[in-house]
Parts: structure tokens; C-alpha cells; sequence
């Protein structure tokens, strides 16, 4: 039987792959009503094994469980008009920008201290993540609190296999998406102002 733990990194990864496949030009020319009901239906035929393993399944083993924020992105880049503002999105893409560049190098080996060990319920990082939240609802950086407050209680709840929280505050793939779209956003800025 299988656990819990299974089927909710396995609905991720089948989320992720049903969004894709509905951001496909066919998909998307379709009315409202045949966008859900192919999402439905692609929802199931991601999770039907074929062979030994189903679609999400196979990515799963390639992708991992994905984090809160990659979700949470993903979930809010199918509301027309967005959910929150540019600027709001912004913060948050920065957030995990910065902490990847914290995080993976020294979980990687660069240095002697790894903040890998911290995301195993250390006190003082729980505290700073809880500061950090409550400067950004003082800001009403709406967003920004609500992807970490769901990070932690997903955390908190087991929702993963791991019982790490920085496994569910941050992915490689929302790393490298966070990065590369700040990194295009600096350009496509730089671009501007060289051309006023």
C-alpha cells in the first residue's frame, strides 16, 4: 500500500505536468469548461502505472518532491489576472533566489558550515523564518508570507518523505527558475535604460 507521503509527491509532480501540458497551444485555445475537463483527465492518466510505473511517478524519480514555493508559483501563474502584483512575485523570486545561493553551495561542501543541518528543526532558523514572516506581513508582502507560512506547516505536518523544511522551502527547479528570471528581468531593465 502506499504511504501517504507518496501520494502527496506524486500529486505535485502530476500538478506540475498537467500545467505544462495545458500551457500546450492546443490546450489553451480550448473554452474554459474542456480546460478543466482535460485537466481532469490528464490528471488521471499521469497517475495510471504503465508498466511498473505511472507518468508522475517516472518524474518524480527524476524531479523529487517539489517544494511549497514551486507549487504555489505554478498555482498562481493560472490565475488571469495574477493573484498578486509584479512586485509582490518579485520579492518572492528574490527570497529564493538568495536562498539558494545561501543553501546549495555550502550543502554542497564550499566552507565548513552547512545551513543543510539547520532545515532538521533547529530553533534559531524556525525563529528567523517566524521574524522574517512577520516583517513581510508588517510590509503586507502578502505572498511572500503565505509561501513560507504554507512551507512550514506542510513541514510541520510531514506532507514529504523528508523531514527537512529547507526540502520544502526550496527545489533545485524553482531555484534555477528563480535565478534565470531575475537574471532576465536585470537584463531586459539593463536593455532599457541603455536605450533612453
Amino acid at each position: 500500500m502506499m504511504h501517504y507521503t507518496d501520494l502527496t509527491g506524486l500529486a505535485g509532480v502530476a500538478f506540475v505536468i498537467v500545467s505544462f501540458a495545458l500551457r500546450l497551444p492546443l490546450a489553451t485555445r480550448l473554452p474554459e469548461k474542456h480546460r478543466i475537463a482535460l485537466a481532469v483527465a490528464l490528471l488521471i492518466v499521469v497517475m495510471l502505472p504503465f508498466g511498473a510505473l505511472s507518468a508522475a511517478e517516472f518524474m518524480r524519480g527524476i524531479t523529487g518532491d517539489l517544494s511549497v514555493p514551486t507549487l504555489l508559483l505554478l498555482a498562481l501563474a493560472w490565475r488571469k489576472p495574477a493573484a498578486f502584483t509584479a512586485s509582490q512575485r518579485n520579492l518572492v523570486l528574490g527570497a529564493i533566489a538568495l536562498a539558494a545561493l545561501a543553501l546549495y553551495p555550502f550543502a554542497l561542501g564550499l566552507g565548513m558550515f552547512d545551513p543543510y543541518r539547520l532545515g532538521f528543526g533547529d530553533v534559531w532558523f524556525i525563529s528567523a523564518l517566524l521574524v522574517l514572516v512577520c516583517i513581510a506581513w508588517l510590509r503586507r508582502y502578502t505572498l511572500l508570507v503565505l509561501t513560507i507560512s504554507l512551507a512550514v506547516l506542510a513541514w510541520s505536518v510531514g506532507w514529504y518523505e523528508s523531514n527537512n523544511l529547507w526540502d520544502y522551502l526550496l527545489d533545485p527547479w524553482v531555484a534555477i527558475y528563480a535565478i534565470a528570471a531575475l537574471l532576465k528581468r536585470g537584463v531586459r531593465t539593463l536593455r532599457s535604460i541603455r536605450q533612453s
